[in-house]
């Protein structure tokens, strides 16, 4: 029982470890995939418009990550909804 709890740790230290190269990653690409179209239509605004899409996606990952982490500490099931009562 012991290794399963380990195993547990340590699966969620390594999801957690990876959001900040998530994180770089999806800005990285954003700004990169708008530069290319940037260059592709003769613009220059698109590139800020997907580094944007990629910060926000970014945050996004790391919302994910966080609100997965603190309702596996906790126990609780986030997708009951403690509100109603029947």
């Amino acid at each position: 029982m012991q290794k399963n709890n380990e195993k547990s740790v340590f699966g969620q230290l390594f999801e957690a470890s990876t959001v900040g190269i998530q994180f770089v990653l999806s800005i990285i690409v954003g700004f990169f995939m708008g530069y290319g179209l940037d260059r592709l239509f003769g613009t220059s605004y698109l590139k800020f418009v997907f580094l944007g899409m990629g910060i926000i996606a970014g945050f996004r990952e790391l919302f994910r990550v966080a609100k997965k982490q603190g309702g596996d500490a906790s126990g609780r099931n986030d997708s009951t909804d403690d509100s109603k009562e029947h």
